[in-house]
């Protein structure tokens, strides 16, 4: 039977989350003959490699790959793109959660649309995510009739044949390289759908601050990392309502909520300078 969705996972360090989410995969209710889960082991120094060996070992549909440390989620995706067969991709991040039948409905609909991005509705706890994006279900839309910009994490499914024939892949970047390769899949596409009426995606926030989002800001680096994503939108897009609206996201969240109250006060005086340098 040919493998539907490849579900593409990086590991690095993560601890007591890792088994939740490899619980959550194996208990989705597509049937594993149908699915391949690939873990890439970014360098790890936790027991996660070990379990991650073990674990292939017991089921034939999980495959592993361990590589150096690149300290950015964007290279285990790369490899694991090209390790994937599926005609779907699924990024996961080692430790978030799937609903038990998100897998077969995100298939489902890609299927029925021919889609190349299908978003599943994502549950977090104390963090913002963009709930007026799931209003309700679209079989079929982009980038200019809904959206999309508000929600630019890459924890989606993909037609693998499209990312492979559209070359789209993660930049070597360590900050918002979501932001760049999302938006890079969303100007070369207008066949988008979107699963609204059930729970897919479970956003963990680690009680320790591990995720890697959460580390500390390189300024230079994130502002030369938004000019790129600035230069994406431009290059796509016309001055007027579109452009507009595209741009105003990045504004609003990149730029003027590092600047919140509740943000500055957690900077020491001197990240504070470098900031607004």
């Amino acid at each position: 039977m040919a493998v539907d969705v490849s579900v593409v996972v990086p590991v690095y360090n993560p601890g007591p989350y890792l088994e939740p989410c490899i619980e959550s995969l194996l208990a989705q209710t597509i049937a594993p003959q149908r699915l391949e889960l690939i873990f890439v082991d970014d360098g790890s120094t936790d027991d996660s490699p070990a379990r991650l060996d073990r674990l292939a070992a017991e089921h034939s549909h999980v495959r592993v790959r361990h590589r150096e440390a690149s300290g950015w989620a964007g290279q285990p995706r790369n490899d694991g793109i090209e390790l994937a067969t599926g005609t779907m991709i699924q990024f996961v991040d080692a430790d978030d959660t799937l609903g038990p039948e998100a897998l077969e409905r995100l298939f489902e609909l890609a299927a029925r649309n021919e889609a190349d991005i299908v978003l599943g509705k994502s549950v977090a706890r104390n963090r913002g995510l963009p709930h007026h994006v799931f209003r309700r279900n679209r079989e079929c839309t982009s980038i200019g009739e809904v959206p999309l910009e508000e929600s630019m994490n890459a924890l989606k499914m993909f037609r693998r044949s499209w990312l492979l024939d559209s070359n789209l892949r993660f930049p070597a970047t360590r900050r918002l390289e979501d932001q760049i390769f999302m938006l890079s899949c969303y100007f070369a596409t207008d066949r988008v759908a979107i699963l609204a009426d059930y729970p897919c995606y479970y956003v963990t926030t680690r009680s320790d601050g591990g995720n890697i989002s959460f580390d500390k800001l390189d300024p230079v680096e994130y502002y030369q990392n938004l000019r790129t994503v600035l230069d994406i939108v431009e290059q796509h897009t016309q001055p007027g309502p579109l452009q507009d609206r595209i741009l105003r996201r990045f504004y609003r969240v990149e730029i003027m909520a590092r600047l919140s109250d509740s943000r500055l006060v957690r900077l020491g005086a001197v990240d504070r300078m470098a900031l607004f340098e």
